[in-house]
């Protein structure tokens, strides 16, 4: 039987595993930022290999992606498979899986949508830590501060790395 989950991990990917200085560290010759930082990818392994956690992109990447599509959650599984990384996505591997909050008017909110997905998939939580470049109001949203602010042109660095270590503190390790 698959032991319950206890943390999530919510991933942005512009700002975390991607950057400028990945993209340009490895004399990319496309324009888009399209290589996953490998430091990055590490980090989270470890946070994968210390504490029984599941991840959920956040990203606008998984925008317009249908969450039941199964070749669509295939691409996004081998895409950061083939990177190195070995974290579990949880079930609904995605916040906002009907795409309900890309179609509306107001402007994207992941805070808004990270608090759906926590009141709708998150029964078995105990808490979660947030990976992402911009403030789209978590603290004043969730109520709690679980938001690692990572780097837009330099990604995840050290410092986040302190950071998100000082709120997985208390976690209770595999």
């Amino acid at each position: 039987m698959k032991q319950a989950r206890k943390y999530l991990v919510f991933l942005d990917i512009d700002g975390v595993f991607t950057s400028s200085r990945v993209h340009y560290a490895h004399n990319a010759v496309f324009d888009m930022w399209h290589r996953f930082d490998p430091v990055a990818v590490d980090f989270m392994n470890r946070i994968h290999d210390c504490y029984p956690v599941e991840f959920v992109l956040i990203s606008t990447w998984k925008n317009d992606l249908r969450n039941d599509d199964n070749t669509v959650e295939h691409w996004i599984r081998a895409a950061f498979a083939n990177s190195g990384f070995r974290g579990d996505f949880a079930r609904m591997w995605k916040t906002d899986p009907d795409n309900l909050w890309a179609a509306r008017a107001k402007p994207y909110d992941r805070s808004h949508e990270i608090h759906e997905y926590l009141e709708t998939y998150g029964q078995d939580i105990k808490d979660y830590i947030i990976f992402d470049d911009n403030d789209y109001g978590f603290e004043q949203v969730l109520g709690k501060k679980r938001w690692v602010r990572t780097d837009t042109q330099n990604g995840l660095l050290f410092k986040h790395m302190l950071n998100a270590q000082s709120i997985m503190g208390n976690w209770h390790e595999k």
